[in-house]
Order: C-alpha cells, then sequence, then structure tokens
C-alpha cells in the first residue's frame, strides 16, 4: 500500500487528509440539516477580502461586551484554581489514559490544529462566494477572523508567560493553542447555525480540551484558558449590537428593542 502514496507523502499524512476530508463533511452537513431555520445576518455584510482587517479592528472593543463577563470569571477563576492546586500532580492526565479511547483523543488533537478550522473557514468563505450563499460568507468570515484573533492572543501569552509543558518539550504550554483554536470556533458556529450545530462543536472543543492533557502536551489550566480565550474571542467577533429606538408623545413613552 505504501507504493500507492505520492513521494513525500506518509501514511500519517494521508490519515490527516481523510480526518479533514471527513470533519469537512460532517460540518458541511451539519450546517445544511439546520439551515431551514431563520438565517442569522451579520451585522457588518461587507464580505470581501479588503474589509477583513478593518472588521478586525472594529470588533476589538467587543471582547468587553456583558455577554463576555460570565465566562471570563468563571474560566479565569476555575484557570487560577487548577494551576495553583491541582496542576502539581496533573493526575488528570494519567486518569485520561486509563480510558482507553486514544482514537477519541487522536481526533480532538486533529480537530484542535489551526489549519483544520482555517480550512472550513476558508472553505466555507470562498464556497459561499462562489454558490452566492450569503450567510456561508458571513460565516467564514467571521471564523476566520477568531482564528486570526486567537492565533495572536494564543502567541503573545505562550511567550509572555514561558511555562514549561508537562512532557518539558518546550516553554510554550501556556495557554494551550490547540484549545483556544477549538473554542473560538464555536460561538460563530453556534451564531450562524443555531445550538444543532452549536452543541457538537462545544463537544468537539472538548474533546480537543481532554486530548492535550491526556497527551503531556498542557496542564489544565493552560486547556480551561484556552477555552475561555476562545469563547471570548467568538462572542467578540459575532457581538450584534441592540438596536434602541425611544419615542415619546402625550402620556406615553414607547421603548423598543430589536435583539440581532
Amino acid at each position: 500500500m505504501g507504493g500507492l502514496q505520492p513521494p513525500g507523502v506518509t501514511r500519517a499524512d494521508t490519515k490527516k487528509i481523510f480526518l479533514f476530508l471527513k470533519t469537512a463533511l460532517f460540518c458541511f452537513l451539519t450546517a445544511s440539516l439546520v439551515n431551514a431555520g431563520e438565517a442569522w445576518q451579520s451585522p457588518d455584510p461587507d464580505t470581501s477580502p479588503a474589509h477583513f482587517f478593518p472588521k478586525l479592528v472594529d470588533d476589538l472593543p467587543h471582547l468587553f461586551i456583558g455577554e463576555n463577563i460570565a465566562p471570563f470569571a468563571v474560566g479565569g477563576l476555575a484557570t487560577a484554581l487548577d494551576w495553583t492546586l491541582l496542576d502539581g500532580q496533573n493526575a488528570l492526565a494519567s486518569d485520561l489514559q486509563n480510558w482507553r479511547t486514544q482514537s477519541l483523543f487522536d481526533s480532538g488533537n486533529f480537530y484542535g490544529e489551526g489549519w483544520v478550522e482555517g480550512g472550513l473557514a476558508l472553505g466555507g468563505w470562498g464556497v459561499g462566494a462562489l454558490i452566492q450563499d450569503r450567510r456561508l460568507q458571513e460565516f467564514g468570515r467571521d471564523a476566520a477572523e477568531a482564528l486570526v484573533d486567537a492565533t495572536v492572543t494564543v502567541t503573545v501569552l505562550k511567550y509572555a508567560v514561558g511555562r514549561e509543558r508537562p512532557n518539558g518539550a518546550d516553554n510554550h504550554s501556556f495557554p494551550s493553542g490547540h484549545t483556544i483554536t477549538a473554542f473560538c470556533f464555536a460561538p460563530v458556529v453556534t451564531r450562524y447555525w443555531g445550538w444543532e450545530a452549536g452543541v457538537p462543536a462545544y463537544l468537539f472543543g472538548v474533546v480537543t480540551g481532554l486530548a492535550r492533557v491526556e497527551g503531556y502536551h498542557h496542564y489544565l489550566s493552560d486547556v480551561l484558558a484556552g477555552a475561555t480565550l476562545g469563547i471570548v474571542i467568538g462572542n467578540a467577533v459575532v457581538y450584534a449590537p441592540k438596536d434602541v429606538s425611544i419615542s415619546a408623545g402625550p402620556g406615553r413613552v414607547n421603548l423598543r428593542l430589536a435583539f440581532n
């Protein structure tokens, strides 16, 4: 069988290609199944590549929206407690290895690789443009924006914190890049395709985080931080300001809220 593979392509490379194709097929089938509902449209409909970075800059203040207070507070507290109290023993890693679900964790490690989500994001953006599906275009653009934000954030923090990995490979343990990549994708999926697609996206993120702990690539606190930051970034990218209008007349005051 090895002779059937192109030169320079290993069996592991072939496996990754098939995993990516299966992941892409699953995502697009899920999106098509829930596409019958009312489509959520971004408040910024410009999906041209030239508008990508201006939108990215405009969305940065959305990191501090009210929707992000709870995940940041809970995730930050959980990260701090785990780092302080549990990471020294790192018992979760050995417990996860006893689950004997290596194929599941292999899938999680694969899903958290940036090029997987990047391919899905750019693929959705490109296919949406090709078939004139604005919802798919906007989803691809926003997913790509979340990945760019996540990549910059995790790179800066890895070098700033300089935490050694549990396996001693390097000093770039905190936070988990695979986990932030997986979780920044989930809020975008949820906003565009509903909870029918969002729940699997979050579950993929959980499996990715557990896989990083099981393989001694990260401590649990690294994963919790990555998940927290990913959710915050994803929420910021798809944030839609609430429309508020107030009208007054004789004997009455009307307040109208339109939630996008």
